[in-house]
């Protein structure tokens, strides 16, 4: 990407947020603190960015170390500065949109081996939603190449890889990770299938990253219950927040599979859940229970809209659509927050109480197995991470200190 000066910069990004379609609130949130960096910038007299620059702006112009600990940070403000970054380093931004509402669009040169790539990643029984994300991560990939005056794989180098993961130094871990994981595999299918000739996957780094290397977040069951007694059960959003929380907490459902659950999932009769996974596409049977079912009703009766929506949790103002993940995991952490609860060096989605679940379940001794269908796991791999928020039987595994 060329130099561009600070003005440049601003101008560029605002111009490719336009073409991504972004929402106007973002817009509006972008155009007023990018106006204040300027003015920022021209006092300290300084016309080029960097990430260490835009983060002293918002310490120095927004306070955001002491908002984020009075949790009145507006995130929206450091995301602003993100997306200037990603702009900069790779020339192109790339936003979160609902993966089932997107649609990727790939260059004309990279086309026709791009979908017939995905179109065997669904041949072999990758699930649409994996595809999707590969989809997301290939485009970014293509729209970086353009802006490098790459249009087709013959003239793709192993250097120009290097330069594409170079440029996503802007995210975190997992997602660089993730994204040259699609890029490797995409580029080792091209060459096994004739698109390009030369072989690049055993030559492109995999970045690695320690996913063990962190405990997970959890909470006590103690500060669960504060959680669930914060909520405000005299309004309808506080009933439906509360019917959503406690399939969290107590069943284990992510964030995704109660933003779709629909009323044919509930056997009433039988008190069972059952539901197909959007993460796995793997089926899931879950006992309804009695505090879940209340709250559930409760909610149906007292506070959902009347609308002819299949969806169980829809939105409380119109238009009454159906929920998004990202909404469930929103209203998780505005609870969180609200609750008292101590949160310091806990992260705060919806994710936090499954792992929750998973340490009370270790707690009582339930078979790993078992934790690993109640969580919906394909296998108990995936569920042994959770054996190392088990305090107590860590405990049992302490070598004595001999002085």
């Amino acid at each position: 990407m060329e130099n561009l000066t600070l003005q440049q910069l601003v101008a560029k990004t605002q111009e490719a947020l336009e073409q991504a379609g972004a929402s106007n609130y973002y817009k509006k949130v972008f155009k007023t603190v990018t106006k204040q960096l300027l003015l920022y910038a021209k006092e300290k007299g300084i016309n080029s960015f960097s990430m260490d620059f835009g983060i002293r702006f918002l310490e120095d112009h927004y306070s955001m170390s002491v908002k984020i600990e009075e949790k009145k940070w507006c995130f929206a403000y450091l995301r602003c500065i993100n997306v200037m970054s990603e702009y900069q380093l790779s020339g192109s931004i790339n936003l979160y949109l609902a993966m089932d509402k997107r649609t990727y669009s790939f260059p004309g040169g990279f086309k026709p081996s791009a979908e017939e790539y995905l179109a065997y990643r669904k041949k072999i029984g990758i699930i649409d939603k994996s595809s999707q994300i590969f989809s997301l991560y290939l485009e970014r990939f293509f729209a970086f190449l353009q802006k490098q005056g790459i249009s087709q794989l013959k003239q793709l180098s192993v250097k120009d890889v290097f330069n594409f993961m170079e440029s996503l130094s802007c995210y975190e871990k997992p997602t660089i990770n993730h994204t040259m994981r699609a890029v490797r595999y995409y580029l080792k299918y091209c060459y096994e299938n004739g698109f390009m000739n030369e072989e690049m996957f055993s030559k492109l780094p995999n970045p690695h990253y320690n996913r063990q290397s962190r405990l997970p977040s959890s909470y006590s069951s103690s500060e669960v219950t504060t959680l669930l007694e914060s909520i405000d059960l005299g309004n309808p959003c506080g009933l439906r927040d509360y019917a959503i929380i406690l399939l969290i907490a107590r069943l284990g459902l992510r964030s995704s599979d109660v933003a779709n659950l629909r009323f044919s999932n509930i056997d009433w009769e039988n008190d069972m859940i059952r539901l197909t996974q959007v993460k796995t596409g793997n089926l899931l049977e879950l006992p309804l229970l009695e505090d879940v079912g209340e709250a559930i009703i409760n909610y149906l009766k007292n506070a959902r809209p009347r609308t002819d929506s299949d969806h169980v949790f829809i939105r409380q103002v119109p238009p009454y659509t159906d929920f998004k993940p990202g909404a469930v995991g929103g209203l998780v952490r505005v609870h969180l927050q609200k609750s008292g609860i101590h949160l310091e060096g806990k992260k705060k989605g919806s994710h936090t109480l499954r792992h929750s679940l998973a340490s009370r379940l270790l707690e009582h001794e339930i078979p790993l197995p078992v934790i690993s269908e109640i969580l919906g796991h394909t296998n108990t791999e995936t569920t042994m991470t959770y054996l190392r928020i088990d305090i107590t039987q860590l405990r049992k595994c302490a070598l004595e200190v001999v002085i």
